[in-house]
């Protein structure tokens, strides 16, 4: 009669493996969490510029001025005048410190203010930048004040 032998592992080969996972973890883990601020970072500028092309776009088709006031102190900003979806009567606004962005709104400056204005051929009152931060990592946004074209840096 041919017996069968069960192959299993020892407590020492298991013990080796976990040691060298979470060695592998604990190597790993803070370079997976700076990746994921950076993407923030850069999905956060990006949106910013998507918007200030929106409100360019508007200014153009509406023939008036567009605004776009930026309130570093809550780290959000607002296409004043524009309204979407369900927020009837309010202006639409992004705050960059909540998800999926989760970045502060470090300061934002247009010839001294906050607010970015397209008069009602889409070119800017005034160029300027916008700065936005995740942790060490920081995105400038430039502003052009010829043509109103926005560059992330």
């Amino acid at each position: 009669m041919l017996r069968r032998v069960a192959h299993a592992f020892t407590l020492f080969e298991l013990v080796v493996v976990l040691s060298i996972m979470t060695i592998m973890a604990s190597i790993v883990a803070p370079k997976y969490a700076s990746a994921v601020a950076r993407y923030r970072l850069e999905s956060a500028a990006r949106r910013i510029v998507a918007d200030i092309e929106q409100t360019k776009a508007l200014a153009r088709a509406s023939g008036t001025t567009q605004v776009m006031s930026f309130i570093p102190s809550t780290n959000s900003y607002s296409i004043v005048g524009l309204v979407t979806g369900s927020n009837r009567g309010a202006d639409y606004t992004v705050k960059l410190s909540q998800p999926p962005y989760s970045v502060t709104l470090q300061s934002a400056s247009f010839a001294g203010m906050n607010d970015l204005r397209f008069g009602g051929f889409g070119l800017p009152a005034d160029g300027g930048t916008i700065v936005v931060r995740s942790g060490s990592d920081t995105r400038t946004v430039t502003i052009d004040p010829a043509s109103g074209a926005a560059i992330i840096q």
